[in-house]
């Protein structure tokens, strides 16, 4: 049995933008922290080859220092084949990571945007042809083996590249499914797109995204890690059983919380009931958006929500709310509170709703103002 390790979009040396530069830190390092995870999981496995499907560093021209740090762990584990596909971040030129330094005889980098093969006589009992192919610059406009296909045999066939599937055109390496179907190969392992749905199947292929290693912002949620695949071929007919496992060492999370009516502990209470449900915790990065209009002459308890959200990692709050006053009796009211409404009528009673919301938080900080508290907004 064949034990393949998927990986891909790594992106070390990669920048996290953080408000909390010290988390921001911590960050990049967790991120070194999830590939020595990954490596040492490759090593517990016994994996016989891991293929990393581009991205591996943020750009082509990594640190020294992060250069060598993957070095050491390819060193480190000389049973297992690194094969790597450059991608649109890392990928492949003249004065690139992957030309200026010298990669352990254990690791094979594609270096051009052609399909290129390196061949193994014997792992584990089978021949094993490993493709690949190479961005040499930010843009790739094409699929290297769109026009390939492979004869049934009893060898196992692999493809590791970096790509978008999709049925139009691109600069990203796009790659119709019909493509996987009609290449031949047994599994094609891809990188590009940071969320994945799992390892799928199209003919008599297994591909699909590893998805990314380490999440780097909110677009990228969920459990991050790798796939293990153990593949077995008798007669031509291969069987592939595919398995997930976390590796990152933080989840990020974006939740919407509705607010309408609420005032006081009711919304602490909301936010509690939320945190628990989801069990977010020291392991999550949450973006919290608020939305809905506020009970009538209700603030919201900043420092509260702060407090309440200590428990995450890191909370980035959005205030979308509306405040909900009682407008009929500030007009009414004869100090500056008053003239504040009686001014911004016009516009709370617009038509637009554009202009409605624009009116509503000005009353907000003007009232917030006015009654001697601080000015705050998430």
């Amino acid at each position: 049995m064949l034990k393949i390790i998927h990986t891909a979009d790594i992106h070390l040396d990669s920048p996290f933008r953080m408000e909390n530069l010290q988390k921001a830190q911590a960050r990049k390092n967790e991120l070194r922290a999830a590939f020595s995870s990954l490596m040492l999981w490759a090593r517990s496995e016994q994996a016989d080859i891991m293929l990393i499907a581009g991205d591996l560093f943020d750009s082509p021209h990594p640190t020294p220092d992060a250069v060598e740090f993957v070095l050491d762990h390819f060193r480190k584990n000389p049973a297992c084949r690194f094969v790597i596909s450059p991608g649109n971040h890392d990928f492949c030129a003249a004065d690139s990571v992957y030309e200026k330094y010298d990669f352990p005889e254990n690791v094979t980098v594609f270096k051009t945007s052609s399909l290129t093969a390196v061949h193994f006589e014997n792992i584990a009992g089978y021949r094993v042809n490993l493709y690949g192919y190479a961005f040499t610059s930010p843009i790739l406009d094409h699929n290297p083996f769109a026009s390939f296909s492979l004869p049934k045999s009893d060898e196992i066939n692999l493809l590791t590249g970096h790509g978008t599937l999709t049925s139009e055109g691109g600069r990203d390496c796009p790659i119709k499914p019909e493509e996987i179907r009609a290449s031949g190969f047994d599994y094609v392992a891809l990188g590009h797109i940071h969320n994945t749905p799992g390892i799928q199947k199209i003919g008599d292929t297994y591909y699909g995204y590893a998805g990314s290693l380490e999440p780097r912002a909110f677009n990228d949620r969920g459990e991050r890690g790798a796939f293990l695949s153990e593949i077995e071929k008798k007669e031509g007919v291969l069987s592939c059983r595919t398995s997930f496992y976390r590796l990152c060492k933080r989840i990020y999370a974006v939740e919407s919380l509705n607010l309408t009516g609420l005032s006081g502990e009711a919304i602490l209470d909301a936010l509690s009931s939320l945190l628990r449900k989801k069990g977010y915790g020291s392991d999550t990065l949450l973006r919290l958006e608020l939305e809905g209009a506020l009970a009538p002459d209700t603030e919201l308890p900043v420092g509260k929500i702060e407090a309440l959200t200590d428990s995450l990692f890191y909370c980035e709050i959005k205030d979308h709310t509306t405040p909900g006053y009682d407008l009929q009796r500030l007009r009414k009211d004869p100090t500056m509170k008053g003239e504040l409404v009686r001014t911004l009528a016009p516009l709370l009673e617009s038509e637009k709703e554009e202009d409605r919301l624009l009116a509503l938080r000005a009353l907000k900080y003007g009232l917030s103002a006015l009654s001697g508290n601080d000015v705050a907004d998430f």
